[in-house]
């Protein structure tokens, strides 16, 4: 599972069963196909960041970063939406712009240093050095080499920038129990003083501070384990101010993550446990024993949770009617 799984989990069981297990939207496109203007708008500013960073530590050059970032057209890249990416052409131009001021803020100089590892490349050329046949790691029978001294003519590695990088974390394995714990990092990468950290972007139309300790945030270091993090605020206000650019650090002892790691696979043995229950049903009805946290329903923001309708209906001949009347299968939005 991942950390917006576990969130649902702890806010109301029945929502994680029907986003995560039946997996259902409604059938509202607003709900189902297009994202809203702050996940989009987060989604293409990511994707700024990605390919700047990622060109970044392969290059070692800003300008040729920054110039290769600003070169992505979302539009065209955009084949899920047939390329016309779902937000407002004056708010993407504003995305854009804040990210050019994101350049100038934070140059390579002042910027957090992003990390990188050896890869191997798909091919390693090498030569003979007897017979000077050329192979690829083995000798090539139209060659007639069967010499074992080579030279490698092309580098065996290339630069695998730590950035936007998913991780499957094993939890916890036993033999009744196999724990993972998945996630995607902004980004890896090193302090000024040499600290190895990981950071985070968050892009926001309206300013508000994230709670430092969330499960999210712990995760990450768990996966990754490091103890130092950073919040990258980038915010779409109409100028720049002082808080449009903010970085919140962050730390989490070993102790802290220790005491996490063992509350997490608590955590998993109870979901594991209440779903391998007989009395967890998962049938067209749709009707899970004693899941519904009702005080979920009102949701958050102003805005109720989009299940309360099925929740609010006890009879479950009604509540498959609600669900087939209302709901379909959920769509992954995946621009690029």
């Amino acid at each position: 599972m991942d950390s917006s799984q576990l969130s649902n989990w702890h806010g109301c069981h029945q929502e994680w069963a029907f986003r995560g297990l039946v997996q259902i939207n409604k059938k509202d496109p607003a709900e189902t196909l297009r994202p809203s203007e702050a996940i989009a708008a987060g989604s293409l500013g990511h994707k700024y960041l990605e390919i700047y960073y990622a060109t970044l530590a392969a290059t070692q050059d800003g300008g040729l970063a920054a110039k290769t970032a600003l070169a992505f057209d979302p539009n065209k890249a955009d084949e899920a939406d047939k390329h016309q990416f779902p937000l407002d052409p004056a708010l993407q131009g504003m995305v854009r712009d804040r990210v050019i001021d994101y350049f100038m803020m934070y140059s390579p100089e002042r910027d957090y240093k992003p990390a990188w590892k050896r890869k191997p490349t798909c091919v390693t050329i090498k030569r003979c050095r007897l017979c000077g046949a050329i192979r690829n790691g083995k000798p090539l029978p139209e060659s007639g080499c069967q010499h074992e001294v080579v030279e490698t003519l092309a580098d065996s590695y290339v630069r695998d920038s730590l950035i936007e990088k998913g991780f499957s974390y094993k939890l916890y394995e036993s033999s009744q129990y196999l724990f993972v714990l998945e996630g995607r990092i902004d980004f890896m990468g090193e302090a000024q003083d040499g600290t190895l950290l990981w950071m985070d972007h968050k892009f926001q139309f309206r300013e508000h501070q994230l709670y430092h300790k969330s499960l999210q945030f712990k995760n990450y270091s768990l996966a990754t384990g490091l103890n130092m993090a950073v919040i990258n605020y980038v915010r779409l206000h109409t100028k720049v101010g002082p808080k449009t650019f903010v970085r919140q650090p962050l730390s989490f002892s070993s102790m802290e993550m220790r005491q996490w790691k063992e509350e997490l696979i608590d955590i998993y043995v109870t979901i594991a446990k209440t779903i391998a229950s007989p009395d967890y049903y998962l049938g067209d009805n749709h009707s899970f024993a004693e899941s519904q946290n009702r005080g979920s329903c009102g949701g958050a923001w102003g805005k109720s949770c989009q299940y309360a309708p099925m929740c609010e209906e006890y009879e479950p001949a009604i509540r498959n009617a609600v669900r087939k009347r209302d709901f379909t299968t959920k769509k992954e939005w995946r621009p690029w």
